[in-house]
């Protein structure tokens, strides 16, 4: 097949412009010709609330990458239109996870449809949005009903497309899963054994936003201690805001002795440095549809504790490959960390993961498309 995918590619930075460079690179391995419409650029600047918005990794995949629009620049989806029809492709796959992009993907995918016989699927990873977007159903349906197919890759977002557009019959709908990001890992992976002099040590990563609840985590942090002296909290990740809400909250906890932060965004050849020296990795979001974290500790082999949201629950095991509390509580969360010590649980964890990444591949995923095209 002809494919096409429509949003963000190198240099753009982020999880969904990961996501699309793994699922476009595994279509080319399986000997379907491809090709990335990127953006121009992605957001104004006044309105992006981190640092930068380019990717500054040395290793990427190497794809056909062509930026022909601006999502907030209507001069630019005409040209994006034209641009797609004269690829000709089979099938256009696009993302959706927030609504700021609604306006420009649902115009570009109506003048398809009207002047083209381009089969459009959208795999969604929003619909109930961490941010507050006024008018976001409204949006999110202009910018969905187009589409001749939907993939969904928790039972929660499956639920949202239900609830927001009812009338979508089953069998244009996908049920999948997140893939293990495999991109980052360089045939390196957690050991299930660990060396009895090497420390103690969790991982927060990522983006940080409020959602995401690092200031729970943190909040956790002094019980924890209280148990586990040397143990260390390794923070990576760029901080959407403020930096200062999380140093100030350490130094108030009095943790700056067990907390290493590293507010930056990380280039994708030292991602497994962290991945590789942590024991577990720790989500204590507010609110979750599913998460790319996930996949990219699992990637590594390593345990995850989460709180019970979203999508997080489907592949999060308790007990199997981690642990499950409830959100905003940082005694629960203290408490399944202490247990994942204290019961040695990382040996085994390690190892269900490992046998389980097969569940987790880009290569079902890619089949998944070629059965229903």
């Amino acid at each position: 097949m002809r494919i096409a995918f429509l949003g963000p590619a190198y240099p753009h930075r982020g999880g969904i412009a990961q996501f699309m460079a793994s699922w476009a690179d595994n279509f080319i391995k399986a000997g379907h010709e491809v090709m990335i419409f990127s953006f121009i650029h992605q957001y104004p600047e006044w309105l992006f609330p981190g640092k930068d918005q380019q990717d500054h990794s040395e290793t990427i995949l190497q794809l056909p990458i062509q930026p022909v629009l601006t999502p907030y620049n209507p001069l630019t989806f005409m040209k994006t239109v034209i641009a797609i029809k004269k690829y000709k492709p089979d099938v256009l796959i696009l993302k959706y996870w927030i609504p700021f992009f609604a306006p420009a993907f649902g115009f570009i995918l109506r003048k398809l449809k009207q002047q083209t016989k381009i089969r459009i699927l959208y795999n969604i990873d929003n619909i109930d949005f961490h941010e507050r977007w006024l008018f976001s159903n409204s949006l999110t349906r202009y910018a969905l009903s187009p589409a001749d197919y939907y993939m969904t890759m928790s039972n929660s977002v499956y639920q949202s497309l239900k609830r927001i557009m009812p009338k979508v019959a089953e069998n244009r709908i996908i049920q999948s899963y997140h893939p293990t990001y495999d991109f980052y890992k360089q045939k390196k992976t957690l050991s299930p054994e660990k060396p009895a002099n090497e420390a103690q040590q969790i991982l927060f990563f990522g983006f940080i936003k409020h959602y995401k609840g690092l200031d729970t985590l943190l909040n956790a942090m002094p019980l924890v201690i209280s148990k586990m002296p040397k143990i260390m909290l390794i923070i990576v990740g760029e901080v959407y805001g403020n930096d200062n809400k999380y140093k100030n909250m350490i130094t108030t906890l009095h943790i700056e002795r067990n907390v290493e932060f590293h507010a930056v965004y990380v280039p994708n050849e030292e991602v497994q440095n962290y991945f590789t020296n942590a024991d577990v990795c720790v989500l204590p979001y507010r609110t979750a549809t599913q998460s790319g974290i996930t996949q990219l500790a699992f990637a590594f082999h390593m345990p995850v504790i989460a709180t019970r949201v979203g999508g997080l629950t489907e592949v999060i095991e308790e007990d199997k490959n981690g642990f499950l509390v409830d959100p905003e509580n940082p005694e629960q969360l203290a408490e399944a960390i202490l247990r994942f010590y204290e019961n040695n649980c990382r040996p085994r964890f390690v190892k269900y993961i490992a046998e389980q990444q097969r569940t987790y591949s880009w290569e079902s995923l890619v089949k998944s498309i070629e059965e229903l095209l």
